[in-house]
């Protein structure tokens, strides 16, 4: 595949998840941070939890490379399932500073006193990083993603998937996958005795980074007829991003 490396900065900031969640943990980025970034969202191969590990790796491995080859010089992986699957693999195949966004535990103080639970994909549950590294209760959610991937964010259908999935009662809970930041209202409506963690805010207001001014180029493998629409929802104005296409991915 041909690639035209971008015009921007010295570092040009690479950003690599299955879809939508990515750029929900990109808006955490321009929060904190100026700079250009080559964004990939692999909808082409998603869902990226529910395919064993191998795949996750040479899925993760082919995304880098395009990052790579459009001029990136720092990696960001805004993907739990391949953050807790693959990045290894990743730093030791490619010789750039690569970022999980698992690592936000790195920067975060869990409580003393209250239950932990981690709510991510079938992939991210299965690799046990939550389970080993926090202690905390993992819970599946196959299909929280793809919701939110077909636009159900505050709706009746997410609303009644999350009210089935979350416990009550009081206890902190980690959105383990980068999609489940979108569902915080409908959550706080549901559980509002819940404490609620955002990986990718503690991420990268603890990895700010400066560049002249924000600007995403959002490269997508499969053309999705939503996704200016989604952009402009997630707070991104029409100056924010470009929006390509990649059918030969």
């Amino acid at each position: 595949m041909q690639v035209r490396v971008l015009p921007g900065p010295l570092i040009l900031f690479g950003f690599l998840d299955s879809g939508l969640g990515g750029l929900v943990s990109l808006r955490e980025f321009r929060k904190y941070s100026k700079g250009e970034v080559v964004y990939l969202g692999d909808l082409k191969h998603q869902p990226y939890g529910a395919r064993p590990r191998s795949e996750i790796v040479e899925l993760s491995k082919k995304a880098v490379s395009f990052l790579l080859d459009m001029g990136a010089e720092e990696i960001f992986v805004v993907c739990n399932t391949i953050a807790a699957n693959a990045l290894g693999s990743l730093r030791a195949s490619f010789n750039v500073p690569i970022h999980g966004i698992t690592e936000w535990v790195k920067y975060w103080t869990p409580p003393k006193d209250k239950k932990l639970i981690a709510i991510g994909t079938r992939a991210t549950v299965e690799s046990g990083y939550y389970q080993r590294v926090l202690g905390a209760k993992a819970i599946a959610a196959p299909e929280l993603a793809l919701l939110i991937e077909e636009g159900h964010w505050t709706d009746a259908v997410i609303r009644a998937y999350l009210d089935d999935l979350l416990p009550h009662g009081k206890y902190v809970l980690i959105l383990g996958c980068t999609h489940y930041p979108i569902t915080i209202p409908v959550i706080k409506e549901l559980r509002p005795e819940v404490e609620i963690v955002d990986p990718a805010e503690i991420l990268f207001r603890n990895l700010r980074r400066d560049g002249k001014r924000f600007f995403a180029h959002v490269f997508l493998t499969r053309e999705h007829p939503k996704y200016e629409e989604f952009l402009l929802r997630l707070g991104y104005s029409r100056d924010d991003f470009s929006l390509n296409f990649l059918p030969d991915y």
